[in-house]
């Protein structure tokens, strides 16, 4: 059978997410690390294109597995592996910084196998999705080299990991305006990388507080509105 027959619109998207997460991985590897990151961020928006074009125009026999295989590289391998690239070599917290990458990419993958298999019982998704897991660490890498922490982003990448292997039930984002606002942050991120790396840093800082409040919002009860 053809694979090319397969293929649909949102297919093809998430082949540009798969893309632009392996381009992170060999940017990272040649220490080109700002730039991997901003990839990573590019291939959240493909992801949350991917499912509008699946629901506008129908989704194939390849799309749910092939969006899967393409998240869990580009959100959960991608990521691990530029904080290992980066970071892993430093003395003190080096070593642990490995194992917990590794953990965040177990986690990761047995948070994606589980949404393919098992039926969830209430709407929104069980345990953190790993685009947002991603996002989060992309977000926070792009402040400031020199505000990173080793024992936070540690701490960060092992709590991370814990929720996207957890049952905690994390609401679907619906509502058009926060979402719109989520989305002007990240293009202008991504647009400030190559105008002003000042800037970058503001509205990074700006996108890791917008997706930390998401991350803690089923131990706060935000109004639905935010959801809805």
């Amino acid at each position: 059978m053809n694979l090319l027959k397969l293929l649909k619109p949102a297919d093809l998207v998430s082949l540009v997410n798969l893309s632009l997460g392996v381009t992170a991985i060999a940017q990272a590897h040649a220490g080109n690390y700002e730039l991997a990151l901003i990839l990573l961020l590019l291939a959240a928006v493909a992801d949350g294109i991917d499912g509008f074009v699946a629901r506008k125009f129908g989704g194939g026999k390849l799309g749910g597995e092939l969006d899967s295989l393409a998240d869990s590289i580009s959100f959960g391998v991608a990521p691990a592996l530029l904080i290992c690239f980066r970071f892993g070599s430093e003395k003190g917290l080096g070593f642990l910084l490995i194992l917990v990458a590794y953990f965040y990419i177990i986690c990761g993958v047995l948070r994606l196998a589980r949404y393919n298999v098992l039926p969830l019982e209430k709407p929104g998704f069980q345990g953190l999705p790993i685009t947002a897991g991603c996002v989060v660490l992309a977000s926070y890498l792009l402040i400031d080299g020199k505000l990173i922490n080793d024992v936070f982003l540690l701490g960060l990448t092992f709590f991370l990991a814990f929720l996207m292997g957890s049952t905690i039930q994390y609401p679907k984002i619906r509502n058009l305006k926060f979402l719109g606002g989520i989305g002007l942050v990240f293009g202008i991120t991504v647009i400030m990388f190559f105008v002003n790396k000042t800037y970058m840093r503001f509205f990074s800082l700006l996108l890791f507080g917008l997706m930390f409040s998401y991350l803690i919002s089923p131990f706060i009860k935000f109004p639905k509105r935010y959801y809805e």
